[in-house]
């Protein structure tokens, strides 16, 4: 209950003042007399927290129950620095205390203790601030958000030029999915025990903050990258497991870490690189930490670049994709039968970009379904064009995997070859990335479709993967198409010659094709020919890859 304040007191002698500058803002303002412990409120200190008086003889009593117990540890520790272990005379912290209407708010300690000619101290003054609206918790978590670590990290930039330690975001692996499967509610329930998790890990005086989506962050001052490895250690194990009433979930987290000054000086690029790092982090294949490096970030740059690129490009109809066209020859006499079409993509300043350059970001993004199906139009129509000339000419097609996945590839298929009135034994699907298939099943499944419809099927870049011969065994293909690795030192490497020679025996053997990728010279064209008995060539010796137009000139009506 609300005490006098004792005669001879400290706070007597700072009563006027203290009522006036309470007048002047609507911080709260605390002083206590450190000879009899006796506190000294404002009034609206006392309003808006439902405490007993504005002169109390034990503040812990009331304030302590008031604090968000998870912020308690971090409140206890601050005042120990400066009461018990004398580390510094200074207070300043964040955290959550329970307001009159029961709801909790973020707001800013601060105080300081003063001291006489002797060293003793005299009293302990201070202010306690609402954090501004901008800096509002996260109402399922309670931490605060990005603006207010922002704020903290360029406060402390700003503070100390010498400062230095690191800034971490967290990134949960795949929470969409687990919102999709265990509903919205399971998903806030996640997120809060993680939050409280990732606490209980950090040491009291490191404050988590909760970021967009799935994002969390803090800033650890004075850190060093090794430490933060062991940290992030902890932070996995102590994710490994979320439950609640019914479920049980195993969850796994990315991390990304900027250092500061080494890696920048502001906060905002800070931020920007961590942010990075975690991007970086979860495509190496997520649950690790990755450290901001330079020389990754502008990897990282020019890959979110090109897939805006390409996005842009997809919407527009894929105007800036093409197809350039590599001649198939018959190996016995040099005759055009066919050809391979091969996607390209104009860049704004009109240049033409190695397919590297582009296509792994519409296989990982898997924008590949679009343009897969935009490639299919293109390649379909210019092969019912160029069999006005050649009746039998094949067309050959790459597909992915992630094609093959989409539940209306097959009936688009179907669709084109009705529409295009095409022969399907003219049309060749080449499976590209085979060494990223796991369930030959399901690929041989899909392929059947194919083979039933008379669309013939063949292995791309064989020899290239860990286990060619067994995907030989486990795929039910035509063809056979040898990358050309094999073929560069043809004539000058014995050994590639026996390889590249009984690989064609042994496709020969079980029915399949050899169309050998590659050729670039005569000598190994008249090689492959006459003591492989290949069946296809394809390569520079007969043809560079063209546009359609191109092609048409060379290979067309004679």
């Amino acid at each position: 209950m609300e005490q006098e304040i004792p005669e001879g007191s400290v706070l007597n002698q700072l009563r006027l003042y203290f009522n006036t500058l309470q007048q002047t803002g609507n911080s709260y303002l605390f002083v206590t007399d450190m000879k009899t412990g006796t506190v000294l409120l404002s009034d609206n200190f006392v309003e808006d927290f439902d405490l007993p008086g504005i002169v109390l003889e034990d503040m812990d009593k009331y304030w302590l129950p008031i604090i968000y117990e998870g912020d308690r540890n971090r409140y206890t520790a601050s005042l120990k620095a400066v009461f018990e272990t004398h580390v510094t005379d200074e207070h300043n912290l964040e955290y959550r205390v329970q307001y009159r209407n029961g709801e909790f708010g973020w707001v800013n300690c601060r105080g300081k203790l003063a001291r006489d000619e002797d060293g003793t101290p005299v009293f302990w003054a201070g202010v306690i601030i609402k954090m501004d609206q901008r800096l509002r918790a996260d109402s399922v978590t309670g931490l605060l958000n990005r603006y207010a670590m922002n704020k903290t990290l360029k406060d402390e930039l700003e503070a100390s030029a010498g400062c230095h330690g690191a800034v971490v975001i967290i990134g949960l692996d795949n929470f969409h999915v687990i919102k999709e499967t265990y509903g919205h509610h399971f998903g806030d329930v996640v997120l809060k025990q993680i939050a409280q998790n990732i606490m209980n890990v950090l040491p009291p005086d490191i404050l988590l903050y909760k970021l967009d989506g799935d994002h969390f962050g803090f800033l650890w001052p004075d850190a060093m990258p090794d430490e933060m490895e062991i940290i992030f250690s902890s932070i996995q194990l102590c994710m490994r497991e979320v439950r609640d009433a019914e479920d049980t979930l195993y969850c796994t987290a990315s991390a990304g870490a900027a250092f500061y000054p080494v890696d920048g000086t502001e906060s905002v690029t800070l931020m920007k690189y961590a942010e990075a790092a975690l991007d970086m982090a979860r495509r190496q294949g997520k649950d690790r930490i990755c450290f901001f490096s330079k020389e990754n970030y502008d990897r990282w740059r020019y890959d979110v670049g090109m897939q805006s690129l390409m996005q842009n490009c997809i919407a527009k109809g894929c105007e800036d994709f093409m197809l350039y066209y590599q001649p198939q020859v018959d190996a016995k006499d040099g005759r055009l039968i066919g050809a391979e079409a091969l996607l390209r993509w104009r860049d704004k300043d009109e240049t033409i970009v190695a397919p590297m350059q582009f296509i792994p970001f519409l296989e990982k993004s898997r924008m590949i379904i679009p343009v897969g199906h935009w490639i299919i139009e293109q390649a379909f129509a210019t092969c019912k064009e160029w069999q006005k000339y050649q009746p039998d000419f094949l067309m050959s097609i790459n597909i992915s995997l992630y094609q093959l996945e989409e539940h209306m590839f097959f009936p688009f298929v179907e669709d084109c070859v009705a529409r295009y009135e095409l022969d399907p034994h003219t049309i060749i699907f080449e499976l590209t990335e085979s060494q990223s298939v796991t369930d030959w099943d399901f690929v041989n499944q899909q392929f059947q479709k194919f083979h039933s419809l008379g669309i013939q099927i063949a292995m791309d870049d064989f020899g290239t993967g860990y286990a060619s011969l067994g995907y030989l065994k486990n795929f039910a293909c035509n063809i056979v198409k040898v990358d050309r690795v094999f073929i560069i030192d043809i004539m000058r490497d014995e050994y590639d010659r026996n390889l590249v020679k009984y690989v064609i025996m042994l496709c020969h053997s079980i029915g399949m094709k050899v169309c050998i990728e590659g050729v670039e010279e005569k000598e190994a064209y008249e090689y492959l020919r006459d003591e492989c008995d290949a069946d296809l060539i394809q390569g520079f010796y007969f043809g560079r890859p063209e546009p359609k137009d191109v092609f048409l000139q060379r290979f067309g009506a004679k």
